[in-house]
């Protein structure tokens, strides 16, 4: 490792962080998910801006930096200089038995790991890692924590079990306009919705409004596989990512948000979309993240400039407790 160049590690190291459903472990013993491995930033600067991180269960939006060990960050002189405020993640190379003081959290990442990385780098060509591991995975969070939210405001305005109702009737009435196949008549969607109350989303519900929430993630891909009222999997699957995960997420607390996260960056699409295909053919559908990432793609009309912006700017911290920018939590 030593005789390959830094800007070259940095370059693996972002493909090896760039598995949203991967768990790590910082130094200090801290839950870490990387949501989005961030810019590959080129120039000065830290190397991977706007990275989106879940460490034990807060998500943060700040920047990362790599080096070999863990002193060079304050051998190169980055507490004191004011580009490197909004580093939130130390990337090192070198095992550290304790953090060093005055630094961010720090990650170490195996060698060997590296090299396998080094291999799948040379391999891809960067505009489709851009678009496929990069901003994809913005694009999928993005959504979710609009529609959660979208729902703490439902919750608010008519309470906790009025509200989800209100919410799945005004997502099956969008649902209903909209193409679909197999085609959804009002009086099927209609029947779905009054069978919900006596299903197993709202034994979920119920148990999660008790504060009795074992193994979420696996009751979600329970669920997933249960009908309701004879529908298929794909309107299931619809309510579970724009109703029910982000309404749960809305008042989850840390493990329960934990486990509503992992759920939804591991989760594997049951089918692939053909309009997704058409206009994607190139990115692959293997999880439901992605399905959800290209439909935010499209929802804002592909400017993922503006996606990283209102990550940052979005209304999300005045109403989601758990969503901090670098700035927030390192006081700048």
């Amino acid at each position: 490792m030593h005789d390959i160049a830094e800007r070259k590690l940095q370059e693996a190291v972002w493909h090896l962080l760039s598995d949203p459903a991967r768990v790590w472990q910082t130094v200090s013993g801290k839950r870490l998910q990387i949501l989005a491995p961030g810019e590959l930033n080129v120039h000065e600067g830290p190397d991977f801006q706007d990275m989106v991180l879940l460490i034990d269960g807060t998500l943060y939006v700040g920047d990362g930096e790599f080096h070999r060990s863990a002193q060079e960050w304050q051998a190169h002189g980055h507490a004191r200089d004011p580009r490197y405020s909004r580093v939130v993640l130390h990337i090192v190379t070198t095992p550290v038995t304790t953090p060093p003081p005055r630094t961010p959290e720090v990650l170490v990442v195996p060698e060997p790991e590296i090299a396998e990385a080094l291999k799948h780098a040379e391999s891809v060509l960067p505009s489709e890692i851009t678009l496929s591991l990069y901003e994809l995975q913005y694009f999928a969070l993005f959504r979710l924590l609009r529609h959660t939210a979208d729902s703490r405001a439902y919750a608010q305005q008519w309470g906790f079990t009025e509200g989800f109702y209100r919410l799945l009737s005004d997502f099956l009435q969008r649902y209903l306009q909209k193409r679909r196949r197999p085609v959804h008549s009002p009086g099927s969607l209609g029947e779905f919705l009054r069978a919900v109350s006596s299903s197993p989303i709202a034994q979920l519900l119920h148990s999660f409004y008790a504060g009795i929430t074992p193994n979420m993630a696996l009751q979600l891909q329970e669920i997933a596989r249960q009908r309701v009222a004879g529908e298929g999997i794909h309107l299931r699957l619809e309510v579970l990512l724009n109703c029910v995960v982000p309404y749960l997420l809305a008042h989850a607390g840390t493990e329960q948000r934990i486990e509503l996260l992992s759920w939804y960056w591991s989760a594997p699409a049951r089918a692939r979309y053909g309009h997704l295909r058409r206009r994607f053919p190139t990115l692959p559908q293997r999880y439901m993240w992605q399905q959800q990432g290209m439909l935010e793609f499209l929802r804002q009309r592909g400017s993922g400039l503006l996606c990283r912006e209102l990550l940052a700017s979005y209304r999300f911290g005045d109403v989601l407790e758990f969503y901090r920018t670098a700035e927030a939590v390192l006081g700048y």
